[in-house]
């Protein structure tokens, strides 16, 4: 069985969620019914924070464009803290690393809306 930790926090602007564990089909629902819910809250921005994955497959990836494509539907955004060199792989193989507005830390989104 695989196992999704998510911690969700509030920022500046928005909210954060660290993903610990595996992004996979099995988790990826939990992830995409986490982040509906900040949306529908309203926030403007989501962080979406890989650091602590250990593995992703295609079912996470289609939630990360899932949630971005939600976000400039409605005017806001989704940051994605890049992982760690396995998962930027998957996202460099896919070009989403292209797409995908993505930072090295969340900290620099200090204050940002």
């Amino acid at each position: 069985m695989t196992i999704l930790d998510l911690k969700t926090s509030d920022r500046p602007g928005g909210a954060q969620v660290a993903l610990a564990g595996e992004l996979d089909i099995a988790t990826a629902p939990k992830l995409d019914e986490e982040v509906r819910r900040l949306e529908a809250e309203g926030r403007d921005l989501i962080v979406i924070d890989l650091r602590g994955l250990q593995f992703m497959d295609s079912s996470g990836l289609r939630a990360l464009l899932a949630a971005d494509a939600r976000a400039r539907e409605r005017g806001a955004r989704v940051v994605i803290v890049r992982g760690d060199d396995r998962i930027q792989k998957v996202l460099r193989i896919t070009r989403l690393d292209e797409r995908l507005e993505m930072v090295d830390d969340a900290e620099t989104l200090a204050g940002a809306a």
